[in-house]
């Protein structure tokens, strides 16, 4: 957490005194999503913790939020940790993604299918601009519960997903990929990968 800044410390902390541990949560979504040393697509950029997390591995990351606010979060925080040169944030949509078919090996998405106006649309642009690997990554409801009571404590409400896993990864068989389904404390994991459909 060294680096953050306070505001963001003071968040992670406050999510971990309630059950969900981000920086571990990103952590377990790493070992099971098994990424290669390609390009990576991050859609919803949120406050940089996947971002920060895929570049502490050393990937280079290309990611998107329509979020100005925490797009520059996300900045202060990868240029504090030094990490800046290797993540490019970009302000776009996920719904209409400005890249070409397969121009990433990998795309991931951290708890924000959730926030997402036409979640389907988001998947199917996901996995176009994918050419390998899709991870979709998510609060199952413990997670849910606790990011609205945080929310809940910093006076807005916070949306739950109109998608359940299942009905994300049979969209995802019928765009011809594989998905496996993985389970954490507070969310689940989704791991898609083209051209090896079961």
């Amino acid at each position: 957490m060294e680096g953050l800044t306070k505001q963001d410390r003071d968040r992670l902390k406050l999510f971990k005194k309630y059950g969900y541990d981000i920086p571990k949560a990103r952590g377990f979504i790493l070992r099971k999503a098994g990424l290669d040393k390609g390009s990576i697509l991050e859609i919803g950029t949120g406050r940089g913790h996947m971002a920060i997390a895929l570049a502490k591995k050393g990937f280079r990351v290309v990611s998107i939020d329509l979020d100005n606010d925490a797009q520059k979060a996300a900045g202060s925080n990868l240029k504090a940790l030094g990490l800046d040169k290797l993540v490019t944030l970009k302000i776009m949509d996920a719904g209409v993604l400005k890249f070409k078919d397969s121009s990433f090996e990998n795309a991931i998405s951290v708890n924000f299918l959730h926030h997402a106006k036409a979640p389907v649309k988001c998947l199917k642009e996901m996995a176009r601009v994918s050419g390998n690997k899709l991870v979709i990554a998510d609060f199952n409801r413990k997670g849910e519960r606790i990011a609205e009571k945080i929310h809940g404590m910093e006076g807005h409400t916070h949306p739950r997903s109109r998608l359940s896993p299942g009905s994300i990864a049979a969209l995802l068989r019928k765009l011809g990929m594989n998905v496996i389904k993985h389970n954490d404390s507070c969310q689940y994991v989704l791991i898609a990968t083209k051209g090896e459909t079961k």
